[in-house]
């Protein structure tokens, strides 16, 4: 276990633990960088293992309000220190440190339930949603989007110009600003891409088309809080935008 993996599972461990502070201690480990201290002195407890210690490393402002957990930080890097062949766990220490910016980075990938996971990740939308779909026949996941609307959410969408989309039975062209994309060449193709970015925070994207079928089918998306990750897909938003014909 390297030192973000051991400041992951630090985090999670103490997201569902008992803790009366637990959520202003997540919020200052998300801005610390774990380091392991290994030294070559042995702690004649177990055979031929060395001390290890443990440095929380924060930036000088927060340190005083981090070393206030130092206790309770001891003891759950205790119990989650992987036990190995070399090294024990022989102390924590908190230090100043470089300055990390607060963004949550994950990755979820999901198989079940794919609908009701992206209508909340609509629900959490603030200012924009963008997105791209080669069929989009949900009328759940369209009035999930009247919603936003609603509350003042900027909403825009690209779709492939085909007849189920055109026929959906609800007006999406009349309710939000949506680019018809056609893509010429020798063959009939489509425009196969299926992503949703919101607030330039949070991208979804995977085999599922917003459609009432794709329920039933075995589908799959990845829900990435990732900032350069959703700049990526919104840069292929805006080149899709830019390219009302594709030519090949």
């Amino acid at each position: 276990m390297d030192e973000k993996d051991f400041l992951k599972l630090l985090i999670d461990t103490i997201r569902v633990e008992d803790y009366a502070d637990k959520d202003k201690l997540i919020a200052l480990l998300k801005l610390t960088v774990i380091r392991f201290e290994k030294t070559g002195e042995f702690t004649r407890h177990l055979w031929n293992h060395s001390k290890e210690y443990i440095q929380i490393c924060i930036a000088p402002e927060r340190l005083i309000e981090l070393k206030k957990h130092k206790e309770y930080l001891y003891k759950i890097c205790d119990e989650i220190y992987p036990a190995n062949d070399d090294y024990e766990f022989w102390g924590l220490e908190i230090k100043p440190g470089a300055v990390i910016e607060a963004e949550e980075i994950s990755q979820e990938i999901v198989f079940e339930n794919i609908r009701n996971q992206i209508i909340e990740e609509i629900r959490n939308a603030k200012y924009v949603i963008w997105i791209v779909m080669a069929w989009f026949t949900d009328p759940v996941l369209f009035s999930e989007l009247q919603k936003k609307k609603r509350q003042g959410v900027t909403i825009e969408i690209i779709l492939d110009e085909n007849e189920k989309n055109r026929n959906a039975g609800f007006d999406i062209a009349g309710e939000f600003p949506t680019h018809w994309m056609t893509i010429e060449s020798y063959y009939k193709n489509i425009m196969h891409e299926k992503f949703c970015v919101i607030d330039l925070q949070t991208a979804v994207h995977g085999t599922f088309n917003w459609t009432k079928a794709a329920s039933y089918n075995k589908e799959h998306i990845s829900i990435d809080h990732n900032r350069a990750t959703s700049e990526a897909f919104a840069d292929e938003f805006m080149r899709l935008k830019r390219e009302d014909v594709l030519s090949f």
